[in-house]
This record gives structure tokens, sequence and C-alpha cells, in this order.
């Protein structure tokens, strides 16, 4: 299994890249960069899909990302560090369509 490192870019309005880096053995090689979107459009997306609140949101975005870089390495992959730094960008810019009462 390789170990994943993940060091989001600037962040926008409505996405973010992200690099990926594997460090499995010791040094870091890039490996890909993926893009992050998250605006009012894709969380719309995610309610017709079913996902209510701010945590199954960041959970699908997890599992999402987990996803996209496995099909780009090929490979099963753990992360060793970055992934709180993406999902706290992405709760920042998604928190206020999953307030109480909030619907749009």
């Amino acid at each position: 299994m390789r170990k994943m490192k993940l060091i989001p870019g600037e962040d926008f309005y409505n996405r973010c890249e992200v690099s990926v880096y594997d460090i499995t053995e010791g040094k870091e090689k890039r490996r890909c960069k993926v893009t992050v979107e998250y605006s009012a459009a894709d969380v719309r997306q995610l309610r017709s899909q079913g996902i209510e609140d701010l945590d199954a949101a960041l959970e699908h975005y997890r599992d999402w990302i987990y996803d996209i870089v496995k099909y780009y390495i090929t490979d099963d992959w753990e992360c060793a560090e970055g992934m709180d730094e993406v999902t706290d960008i992405i709760a920042e810019h998604i928190r206020e369509y999953f307030e109480e009462g909030e619907k749009r």
C-alpha cells in the first residue's frame, strides 16, 4: 500500500487544486494533481444524492479523493498527511449550504 501526502494549493470560492505526493520510500515524488470542486451546484448535486449534512458531505469528498487518487496511481493508498487540511478547506466553503434550515 502506498503512502501519500496531499498538499492543497490556493483555494478558490468553488474549487481547490490538491497535489498528491508519494512518500512511500521516504522521499516525495509527485504523482498527480486533482481538482476538488465545491460550488453551490456541486452541493445541490450532493443533496440530490441524499447527502443532507456537512459530515456526510465531507465523508463523500474524502471517499471521492481516495477513489480518484487510487485511479491515477493504480494502487491502494493511505493518506499520511494532508487530508484534514483539504477537508477543512472544503468545510469552510460548503458549511453555509448545510446550516440549520438552509435548503439551496
